[in-house]
């Protein structure tokens, strides 16, 4: 992937015939240098889509489901901060999202205060350290990681008291990495507090003052995934991106893998990215912006040279991987067509996909969504359709052929989007009529 963007007045790239080596990235080929000058767009999308609605039935639909939206709330638990940074980050970054499209469409920020208040709450319990299941800074590692849950209903509580002497995440046995999908162990955080922080920026870009007031607990996160200062005391530098392999790590530190690190959804990492970004913007940062959207650029080329694969058969892969044109999992030393929670063609497809945002559109292009869309439309049934996963089929769909997304949407029930959907909690369908029709 360096190759593709190295500086042209870069004369240090020796002919193939030198030292050739095939790795499970593909073919290395040997450099001479002290420095790798490469030359990358960086993405400018910020909060909405960079094209408006025009056509007026589709707007008027999308207006009606964001009123209906406006009126969702997190499930009791997670108005509390009862539950898992990741799903909490994922359902108020929804949040959030429903408010940045109701804006793009021309609601009124008046109409939407309340739900800002909502998202304000329960943003608020993770940031502030009063959430039943608290984020803490952890000293041996540096970051913040949370302390657990042991999850008892009804009504929604905590068994145990929390920090800091009862926090069951971060026993460092396998139970305690097991809870929070193994946060206390740093696993997943550019997911977790990429959420959190896409979130907190775009209640940031409705209440600037809300922004002042929170900006260094969000910026604790932040420093977490995404800090670029070698001599910060509290956080590592770039806690996730490999700049040499070119994509994020999501395997943290509960046990070294013989195949060595290793990250699933690469469209979550990108996200996270994009949320920093956002970030950026909303407080007038530049540098935090420009940091979020130089990781975003890595990231999609890394999205588009390895997860996505571009063509059977190619220079990285061989043919019989190649033809599944995703990759699930990859790792070090592994390249898996399966995720970490089964092995469905449906499931690789979805987590390579969510969520869905303005910026998605530089992650997803055609080529590839029009053969994920295919895939994953012929092997969707069951928990595909109940867990709300169907709403990202109907999203790709939607950038070959903007009419079929939208027929595919509008049948959707509203329980793709509930909640209890562990794959659509985080999606709106505010959102997946926003992102259809503003496909060009």
């Amino acid at each position: 992937h360096q190759r593709d963007v190295l500086d042209s007045t870069f004369n240090g790239l020796l002919g193939n015939d030198v030292a050739v080596h095939k790795s499970i990235h593909g073919v290395q080929q040997l450099s001479v240098g002290n420095a790798w000058p490469m030359l990358i767009d960086l993405p400018d999308i910020a909060w909405h889509a960079p094209r408006k609605v025009t056509d007026a039935t589709m707007l008027s639909t999308i207006k009606k489901a964001v009123i209906t939206d406006l009126k969702w709330e997190l499930p009791w638990n997670y108005q509390t901060g009862t539950g898992d940074p990741y799903n909490a980050g994922k359902m108020l970054a929804k949040m959030a999202n429903i408010a940045l499209v109701g804006e793009a469409v021309g609601i009124s920020v008046t109409k939407m205060n309340r739900f800002l208040d909502s998202l304000a709450s329960g943003l608020e319990y993770w940031i502030n350290g009063t959430s039943r299941n608290t984020l803490v800074y952890d000293e041996s590692w540096g970051g913040v990681v949370s302390c657990g849950c042991r999850y008892a209903y009804p009504p929604p509580r905590c068994l145990n008291e929390g920090p800091p002497n009862d926090c069951p995440a971060l026993n460092g046995d396998p139970v305690g990495n097991g809870f929070d999908f193994g946060n206390g162990a740093y696993n997943d955080h550019h997911f977790h507090y990429g959420y959190l922080t896409y979130a907190a920026a775009g209640l940031a870009h409705f209440r600037p003052h809300w922004a002042t007031k929170w900006a260094p607990a969000v910026l604790s996160l932040v420093r977490d995934i995404a800090n670029p200062n070698a001599n910060d005391k509290y956080f590592p530098k770039f806690r996730h991106m490999d700049w040499y392999a070119g994509h994020s790590w999501a395997g943290g530190v509960a046990m070294a893998y013989l195949n060595g690190r290793n990250q699933e959804s690469v469209s979550e990492a990108f996200n996270a990215w994009y949320g920093v970004s956002l970030w950026g913007r909303a407080i007038g940062d530049n540098q935090i912006r420009d940091i979020g959207r130089l990781l975003a650029a890595i990231e999609a080329k890394g999205a588009h040279t390895y997860w996505q694969i571009p063509s059977t058969p190619n220079d990285i892969y061989p043919a019989t991987f190649a033809e599944h044109h995703t990759a699930g999992i990859i790792w070090s030393n592994l390249i898996q067509y399966q995720t970490w929670f089964g092995m469905l063609q449906w499931e690789v497809q979805g987590i390579q996909t969510l969520p869905v945002t303005p910026a998605s559109e530089l992650l997803l292009n055609a080529s590839w969504t029009k053969v994920a869309a295919q895939t994953f439309e012929s092997t969707c049934s069951g928990t595909c359709e109940t867990d709300g996963w169907i709403s990202f089929l109907c999203m790709l769909q939607a950038v070959n052929n903007k009419e079929e997304g939208w027929k595919c949407a509008e049948k959707l029930p509203p329980t793709v989007y509930s909640g209890e959907a562990a794959g659509g909690n985080g999606n709106s369908r505010s959102n997946t009529l926003y992102w259809i029709a503003t496909r060009p």
